[in-house]
């Protein structure tokens, strides 16, 4: 059951591969940004709303705030602006250490605040931009909220992963390039200035769109989409 059509190609591919049986690929949709859709809509604007960056990276060496840290985040403190860090959920096992030595860090500052909550909708709903690495939530935040995303380049290992036997550069990191702004290292020590210039252009909204039409299809529409297929196909 996918999201959008777009991965059918894929699959496709790696059960030729594999001499394996096809599957029945049927686009439904996706139910929980469904859910998430009208929870963060239902969510009020925040009043006095200050300019808000949140960081949310993936976990492990080439997550974003494994690989900078202080780097990253010391410069972003120092622009005023609230800054929320979302760590991912696993770092809170594999990366605790090191969560500790930037909560203890940045302790004292204010304007920057951590969050831990089951749910990314309500940190979502509050920043005017992102900046993450190769996590998914890239994608919650563009299409949920649509606004600007930008990454820092995370030379990703695909080895583990199925994706290394399709010999491409993966969908979401070809659309990344077209939707989001790279973050350089080396602008970190003027990042203000940096999210100031890179204000949203109908380039990248275009691109934004373009990626949600194409990943989340039938919004709205995947629990009955779910519930038909497998009435449909699932022995009574």
């Amino acid at each position: 059951l996918l999201t959008g059509d777009y991965q059918k190609n894929d699959l496709r591919t790696l059960e030729e591969q594999r001499g394996i049986t096809k599957k029945d690929l049927v686009t439904v949709g996706c139910s929980y940004l469904d859910v998430y859709k009208e929870k963060i809509d239902s969510i009020p604007k925040e009043e006095n709303h200050p300019f808000t960056v949140l960081v949310s990276p993936s976990w492990g060496k080439v997550g974003v705030l494994a690989r900078y840290g202080e780097r990253l985040l010391d410069p972003l403190v120092k622009t005023g602006w609230r800054i929320i860090v979302r760590p991912h959920p696993q770092s809170k096992k594999s990366e605790a250490e090191m969560l500790e030595r930037l909560q203890q860090r940045y302790a004292n500052d204010k304007n920057l605040e951590w969050d831990y909550e089951r749910d990314n909708i309500y940190s979502m709903k509050k920043a005017d931009m992102m900046i993450s690495d190769f996590s998914g939530i890239i994608f919650d935040y563009t299409f949920l909220c649509d606004k600007p995303v930008m990454y820092v380049a995370s030379d990703m290992d695909l080895r583990p992963y199925d994706a290394w036997d399709l010999h491409k550069q993966l969908w979401q990191f070809e659309v990344l390039e077209k939707m989001g702004i790279k973050l350089d290292e080396k602008d970190f020590e003027r990042i203000g200035e940096v999210i100031k210039q890179a204000s949203d252009s109908p380039e990248l909204a275009a691109a934004r769109a373009e990626a949600k039409a194409t990943a989340w299809m039938h919004i709205g529409q995947a629990g009955k989409n779910i519930a038909d297929y497998m009435i449909k196909t699932v022995p009574m």
